[in-house]
Parts: structure tokens; sequence; C-alpha cells
């Protein structure tokens, strides 16, 4: 069973990578002399992975929070609530 994650978790990880991504970066610059295959690899990941943390926070919406207003209210009798004409009667509708 896969847990899911809310929105601040990804926010937690996207900063999280974030940062690795920059301490990776920093190591890498200090090594730019004798470049290193490994370390630029590793940086390429981290930047990706942070960037597709970022990507699923921001395309994630807002925890599910129920607004009484958001639907309008379901009859189990009559689903319709207004007329859709205004102009003409409900009865006359009834006997056309």
């Amino acid at each position: 069973m896969k847990k899911m994650i809310p929105k601040k978790g990804y926010r937690v990880l996207a900063v999280v990578w974030t940062l690795a991504a920059a301490s990776v970066a920093v190591a890498f610059v200090r090594r730019l002399a004798e470049f290193n295959l490994l370390l630029l690899l590793l940086l390429v990941l981290s930047t990706l992975t942070a960037a597709n943390f970022w990507k699923t926070h921001h395309k994630m919406r807002e925890e599910i929070r129920q607004d009484p207003f958001d639907a309008p209210p379901k009859f189990s009798d009559n689903p319709v609530l207004f007329d859709d004409d205004p102009y003409q009667d409900s009865e006359e509708k009834n006997h056309e």
C-alpha cells in the first residue's frame, strides 16, 4: 500500500534535494581543476531530482478541504433546484 505524500512533504523533499545539489555544486567547483566525472554526474542527478520534486510540489493541489459552498446540495427526490426558463411557470411545463 502506497502512502500519500502531502504537499508540504514534497516541499521539504524539494528543499533538501536543492540544498544537496548546491552542496555538490560547491564541491564540483572546488575540484574544477581536476575534472571529476562522478561528481558531475552526481550534480546533474541531484539537480534533476530537486527539479522533479519542485515540479511535483507545484502541480499538486492543496490538501482537500471540504468547503460546503463548492458544490450545490444534492437532493435525492428532485435534483433540479431551479427552472430553466424563469418566464414559464413550472405548471405550464407539466401540461405541455
